[in-house]
């Protein structure tokens, strides 16, 4: 056999390992190697763990911005992950329920039975859910089973998508559409049952016929009134044929309109009392609509307000707001239909609404007339004791 060169010729030869023996017989050219392969190594991982840190911290970034509660379990079904969102809608924190199943850490069969039937089905399944606790809600559960790259089974995820107000829309909308139904057919039949008793010799009854046609005549015009409101308020929502914005001067308009309504407050003696800033108040907008919303709150205060009562129509500007305030105090608002005064046809005192000849739109056309300003409205009341609404629209 040759002789070799060197050291490392000589443990080649002989099939020795080099890094088994102390380095100080290792020559200095090959100990720069191994210096040089660990420095590469070293650098390597170090780029390994930041790119794996990187993407911790987006994937991280990303569940927490997310609106959709997202939850994870291993294959023992343990709790392993569980955002922000999940967080808020059971009002309990991750290390809390990390660890332990859906009906330990989140008392809910709904979820857990979601997972299960994905675990057995082995394929992505989903299902409306609802929560009772903390908070109620609807919620579309979507649960996939989790897989490593080994094709392992590594557990479930599941999504949580809140629905809540989509089925309230839709409980809106079909009440929307049975108030319709139903405030249409009041006075058509009343029109027409007049109508009959007219056609069926009540005619030529001096004595009352002209009080069928007055009859007549008041539900045909609440009729007409009912389907104008409800063009309006299509109108405002679709915000076509409204017209340009001008600047228009709050207290003009506020004065129009309690002119408007004296007469009407004179019949019961109520007081309209008007408390006008010294200051200019004008907002950008349309006249006739602001002047409409106004005129509806007055209407209102008027209407369930009691003989020799008071109403009272302010206008300041704070800041960059015009407010315009209207209280009364009349009878008020039960504190548990105030969420939904401003809804189209909601009323709180049905009978009486519609004798006094109300729409039931009037409030939630001020609504829309607020919101097309850029403006808000809101209301605060006491049973028994009287009622405060304010608009708020930009100064101009």
């Amino acid at each position: 056999m040759a002789k070799p060169e060197n050291i490392s010729g000589l443990c080649a030869a002989w099939d020795i390992n080099l890094l088994k023996f102390p380095i100080s017989i290792i020559s200095s050219a090959k100990l720069e190697e191994l210096k040089e392969s660990a420095k590469k190594a070293e650098q390597k991982a170090s780029e390994l763990f930041s790119l794996l840190d990187s993407q911790r911290g987006l994937a991280e970034t990303v569940l927490k911005s997310m609106t959709e509660g997202v939850l994870a379990v291993d294959q023992n079904g343990r709790i392993i992950l569980a955002n922000p969102a999940i967080e808020k809608m059971f009002n309990r924190i991750e290390p809390e329920i990390l660890g332990k199943t859906i009906r330990e850490g989140l008392l809910n069969n709904e979820i857990a039975d979601l997972i299960d039937e994905a675990v057995k089905l082995d394929k992505t399944v989903s299902r409306e859910i609802k929560i009772v606790f903390p908070v109620e809600g609807s919620f579309m559960a979507i649960a996939n089973p989790m897989r490593k790259g080994t094709g392992e089974r590594a557990g479930v995820v599941c999504v949580l998508h809140d629905i809540t107000e989509i089925r309230k829309l839709e409980m809106y909308r079909s009440e929307f559409m049975a108030n319709v139904s139903h405030e249409l057919k009041t006075p058509l039949t009343a029109i027409r049952s007049y109508a009959e008793t007219l056609i069926n010799g009540a005619v030529n009854d001096k004595e009352h016929n002209l009080e069928f046609l007055k009859k007549i005549d008041k539900h045909a015009l609440n009729l007409s009134a009912l389907i104008d409101d409800q063009l309006e308020i299509s109108k405002l929502e679709s915000k076509k044929e409204l017209g340009p914005f001008t600047r228009v001067d709050i207290l003009k308009t506020i004065s129009h309109a309690a002119e408007t309504i004296t007469e009407k407050a004179k019949k019961k003696n109520i007081s309209i009392e008007k408390n006008i800033s010294k200051r200019e108040c004008f907002v950008s907008g349309m006249e006739d609509h602001i002047y409409r919303a106004v005129l509806n709150l007055l209407d209102n205060a008027v209407n369930y307000t009691a003989d020799y009562g008071r109403v009272e129509i302010s206008c300041v500007k704070k800041d960059d707001k015009i407010e315009i305030t209207v209280t009364d105090n009349g009878i008020g608002i039960p504190k548990e239909h105030l969420p939904r005064i401003f809804e189209r046809f909601y009323r709180v005192d049905k009978a009486r609404s519609r004798e006094l000849g109300g729409t039931g739109l009037g409030l939630a056309i001020v609504k829309h007339v607020a919101n097309i300003h850029n403006g808000t409205v809101s209301v605060e009341s006491e049973e028994n004791k009287g009622s405060v609404f304010t608009i708020n629209l930009p100064s101009a």
